[in-house]
């Protein structure tokens, strides 16, 4: 969650309170004057929370001891193994090459997945530490949407849920492997084998830019 001004407001309030009663039982003297520079003190601390946010989580100065976040934005090319059945065919489909596009801040974080058939979004998501303690997991639940011509014959909308291990240095791995299910009873692989820094919201884009590197 992202501090808001209301929320710095509150704390702060809430602290000074505490420390000019403490000082008050001391005996000092105070008076009105005290309070003089609490708007300029919650102003520097929204502008705080708010590099904190965007700007310092990523560092690999702070990583491990300040914060304890991998840095897993821009597009990653995934290799995706499903076990669905195409209805057409009767056989399981082959592996799929798609893009995840990745935006995060030090409280948010969105995965779009983008296929040659169909877009994917989390509705929902964690990041914890490894239960190895050797690196990060991320835990999503996900909505997919397969293009309009798809639905009805080939495909449908569905939800699904995910798993995946970071691998590679801790602030920012190189690599991201795991698993998936969904609603249609079927499960798959997906393996983040690279990455591009901008984050791409169309699959053409996407791959035109992975091929270019």
């Amino acid at each position: 969650m992202a501090f808001s001004r209301l929320h710095i407001t509150v704390i702060l309030g809430f602290a000074a309170a505490v420390w000019g009663l403490t000082l008050y039982a001391r005996g000092t003297q105070l008076d009105w004057d005290h309070l003089a520079p609490f708007s300029t003190v919650v102003g520097a601390l929204v502008t705080l929370a708010i590099c904190f946010e965007r700007v310092f989580w990523p560092w690999r100065v702070l990583h491990g001891w300040f914060f304890k976040r991998p840095d897993l934005r821009g597009t990653w090319q995934v290799e995706l193994q499903s076990s669905w059945i195409d209805p057409k065919t009767k056989k399981q489909i082959p592996p799929i090459t798609c893009y995840m596009g990745i935006e995060q801040t030090l409280s948010s974080l969105q995965m779009h997945l983008m296929t040659p058939e169909s877009q994917s979004w989390l509705i929902a998501d964690q990041i914890r530490a490894s239960p190895s303690g050797n690196g990060y997991q991320v835990l999503g639940i996900y909505t997919n949407k397969p293009q309009m011509h798809l639905r009805g014959d080939r495909s449908e909308m569905h939800q699904g849920a995910l798993m995946l291990d970071a691998h590679g240095p801790k602030h920012r791995p190189t690599t991201l492997t795991g698993e998936y299910w969904t609603d249609r009873s079927t499960t798959g692989r997906l393996d983040f084998v690279k990455r591009v820094p901008m984050v791409f919201t169309k699959y053409e884009d996407a791959a035109s830019a992975m091929n270019s590197h």
